[in-house]
């Protein structure tokens, strides 16, 4: 039932202490007010300060809202107040969440207490009173100029009440919540049905736009600061927005495809991207970094590299001397000779100049974008490939300083330190790198079309990050987790052979060469304590920045790769000091998550297991006369991504045979789509000769194992109608990126990587500035299919990042990251 404005403005609408049936008049007393609220938008705001702002422009600011979006506030005033509060909107825009609150003026110095929440709602009802869409805190000006008045307020809440009120009936909002948003007491959680309402239903405060339903019954209106309502929500919309309410998710995603390639940043892949009209992105080009064909662009010295004086000890700022006279010449390091098998290093790649200049350079100027190798048919495709930067914690700690604010070490660190003593072949004279990190893909002249197509038809993000500095076991494993295997003895704390700790204190007579690091060795760190090799310097960098390190005491963290203490079949893998596998872990995942909450998942990789790999089989039988079986077995362990399948790292995954029995392969995935048996949550790997890897793929190679995959989906339109699909990698690689890092504890946050969404739901051709990293996914999951975060240290117990105008990229809540809703149109 349609309630009549003056009972509305009467039950207390903007508070019961309005001035109902009151004066209008301008009055020379004031109010003195203690209030307490929440700020929510469908989640909490947490970490902000409310700003409460009277009629003659005085202003006071609150207490930082808690994880619950909980402030409080005092002030003394000339009534009415504003309350203003900044938070990203349902399309990721920088917006304001406010109120107002109108208590009659008294002469008693006694505060008032009372209830004054922020919301999506209450910032409709509120614009609609000061006739502007607040940028935040409103001037004297503009609150004289609304002339506030109880008759004002009952308006405007009739006007949005009428427009939403068959939303209110459908999602059953009380009654006292619809009459005073801002009075009553607010929680902000699923089990609050306004809150809820803001979960279904999708308010853009900021534009006076509210959408609800889905498919054909979804419908939008418009409730504009000033000027007529569009009218009222359908009731087909509204009963849409029901059945999604009652169904399994929140949103029309019915299926989750998540696609993690291989060790590329986002500079390095779209580094020349165009952004669409009106969308802006920040990458090389638009830096001004390099000019559209390639070339160094005005501000190409923005990213010169610098070397460093020798070091002593390890440090995130270390003594500049010169810049590099030119970039050190690319090597092959990593490139993997198809015919024998084995990799290069050590030796320059003279496909490429030794008088580079200084700084990001075009690779496919010197190496073709998609030039194919056909030595290796029928087994794959594949192209050419460049050599493979060093890409382990330490390192690169070093080459961004930790929030890459300077961007010139990247290069002297990779060439003083390589990837660590103890992997074979490297040594302080010839750590094996050179300037291949600073290579790019410029899809300004044509590379990466297929990336350049899906951006521009779907949704980009250029602010999705590596969760943990370094490669790709850690990286997989947050992906999983939001969380970071330990070293254990039958799940109990316990600490790693002494050769497997990390020291990246530098040798003696070398420039930067860590003393112990490298793929058989030196990977674990006990972040927890000050004094061990490394730490101190992170520790003192997050402390600078009131960060806390989420190190647990005595834990020693796995920072870099080692394989998962199972194998594919189970069976435990032996542990100790020439055994690079790291212990079973009870770290909580998001599979057994989705599994006790009954929604369908599984975890396909590449290669996993003999039906990935028949045909390099066949070839390895006939070109190599290898026996079957043993054929079998080298080409899986040419294509499996072991550190890439992370629940196999899990006992309580492969403890539990309803669980083991949904990690699988691609073979098994592809059946899924055809049969339209996927399940509703796919994490999918490529085999390795396709994840785009350098060294033995290439970002072309990726290219076309999407190409396929999403043709697939979209072959099926049953299946395509609710899917979205995310494209990421799983970390940089090392490469070079320019944008700026949020540092959420001790673990990272690390470098842009690419990230897209593609999905009927996708905002076309956005570029979404969010910050976001892996746990972002994990945060979408959870929201969409109702579920908690994983732990209480898992880092998708993250708030949701606010950010400003001014600074679109760095949440102003530090720390925090998004749940990509942002990049979708529900």
């Amino acid at each position: 039932m349609k309630m009549r404005a003056s009972t509305i403005a009467c039950l207390g609408v903007m508070l019961s202490l309005a001035a109902c049936g009151g004066s209008d008049k301008d009055s020379p007393q004031t109010a003195s007010i203690n209030a307490t609220g929440v700020a929510a938008s469908g989640e909490p705001v947490v970490g902000v300060s409310v700003t409460v702002t009277d009629s003659a422009g005085n202003s006071t600011q609150s207490s930082v809202t808690d994880a619950t979006g909980k402030f409080t506030v005092s002030m003394a005033g000339k009534p009415p107040f504003i309350l203003t509060a900044p938070f990203n909107d349902v399309d990721g825009t920088p917006a304001t969440l406010s109120a107002v609150i109108n208590p009659a003026a008294s002469s008693s110095s006694t505060p008032v207490s009372l209830v004054a929440n922020l919301n999506p709602l209450t910032s409709l009802l509120t614009q609609r009173v000061l006739g502007i869409v607040p940028n935040g805190a409103p001037t004297s000006d503009q609150i004289k100029a609304a002339k506030i008045s109880s008759n004002s307020i009952a308006q405007a809440d009739a006007d949005v009440a009428g427009a939403l009120q068959p939303l209110f009936t459908a999602l059953n909002v009380p009654a006292a919540a619809v009459a005073d948003p801002i009075g009553t007491p607010y929680l902000a959680n699923s089990t609050n049905p306004l809150d809820n309402l803001f979960d279904i239903a999708h308010f853009t405060v900021h534009t006076g736009a509210v959408a609800a339903g889905t498919d054909a019954s979804r419908a939008q209106i418009s409730i504009p600061a000033a000027g007529a309502v569009s009218g009222a929500m359908p009731a087909a919309a509204a009963n849409s927005a029901l059945a999604l309410s009652n169904g399994p998710t929140t949103t029309p995603i019915q299926h989750l495809i998540v696609v993690v390639g291989e060790n590329q940043t986002f500079d390095g892949l779209f580094g020349g991207y165009v952004a669409p009209a009106g969308q802006t992105v920040k990458n090389l080009l638009s830096q001004g970094m390099i000019n559209a064909d390639g070339s160094p662009g005005p501000n190409f010295s923005q990213a010169a590299q610098t070397q460093g004086a020798t070091q002593t000890a390890f440090t995130l700022n270390p003594t500049r001397t010169t810049a590099f006279p030119t970039l050190p010449q690319p090597e092959q390091i990593g490139i993997e000779n198809l015919q024998t098998f084995t990799t290069g290093g050590g030796t320059p790649d003279t496909r490429f100049p030794a008088n580079l200049p200084n700084g990001p350079f075009q690779i496919s100027k010197y190496v073709p974008y998609a030039q194919e190798i056909t030595s290796v048919e029928p087994l794959l495709t594949l192209f050419s490939m460049t050599g493979d930067p060093v890409h382990r914690f330490f390192q690169m700690w070093q080459q961004t300083g930790g929030d890459n604010s300077k961007h010139d070490m990247f290069t002297w660190v990779a060439t003083t330190t390589g990837q660590g003593g103890d992997t074979s072949g490297i040594t302080p004279q010839n750590p094996s790198q050179g300037g291949e990190l600073m290579g790019f893909m410029n899809m300004s002249t044509g590379d990466a079309p297929y990336f350049q197509s899906l951006a521009q038809t779907y949704a980009l993000s250029d602010n999705y990050h590596q969760s943990v500095m370094g490669g790709t076991g850690a990286n997989f494993f947050s992906i999983a987790t939001g969380d970071e295997p330990f070293f254990n003895t039958a799940g109990a704390v316990a600490t790693p052979p002494a050769n497997q700790i990390e020291n990246p204190n530098p040798m003696s007579q070398t420039a930067n060469f860590y003393t112990q690091d490298g793929y058989e060795g030196g990977s674990y760190v006990n972040c927890s304590d000050a004094a061990q090799p490394g730490v101190s310097p992170i520790l003192s960098f997050l402390a600078a920045k009131h960060v806390a390190s989420n190190c647990d005491a005595g834990k020693y963290y796995l920072v870099n790769n080692y394989n998962p203490g199972f194998d594919v079949n189970g069976n435990v893998q032996p542990i100790g000091p020439n055994n690079f596998n790291y212990p079973p872990q009870t770290v909580p995942t998001i599979a057994e998550a989705l599994a006790a909450k009954g929604v369908s998942w599984s975890w396909y990789t590449g290669g996993r297991d003999t039906a990935d790999v028949t045909a390099e089989t066949q070839l390895l039988e006939v070109a190599d006369h290898l026996p079957a079986a043993a054929a079998a077995a080298a080409a899986q362990a040419a294509q499996y991504n072991v550190i890439g399948d992370p629940l196999v790292g899990s006992s309580n995954v492969m403890g539990k045979a309803s669980l083991k029995a949904n990690l699988s392969d691609l073979t098994t995935f592809n059946n899924a789509i055809a049969s339209n048996t996927l399940p509703a949550v796919s994490f999918v790997v490529p085999k390795n000769l396709d994840s785009g890897h350098p060294g033995y793929s290439a970002p072309a190679t990726y290219e076309a194992f999407l190409k396929k995959l999403v043709a697939s989906v979209q072959a099926n339109p049953t299946l395509w109608a609710h899917t979205a699909i995310v494209i990421t990698t799983d970390e940089g690689g090392g490469h070079f990126d320019s944008g700026a890092i949020q540092n959420l504890d001790f673990f990272g946050d690390g470098p842009r990587i690419p990230m897209l969404v593609v999905s009927p739901y996708a905002r076309a051709g956005m570029v979404d500035h969010t910050y976001y990293d892996h746990a972002s996914v994990l945060k979408f999951i959870e929201h969409n299919w109702r579920m908690q975060p994983l732990s209480a240290r898992s880092r998708d117990r993250l708030p949701n990042p606010v950010t400003s105008t001014q600074s679109p990229y760095l949440p102003v809540n530090t720390t925090s990251i998004g749940d990509l809703t942002a990049m979708f149109k529900f």
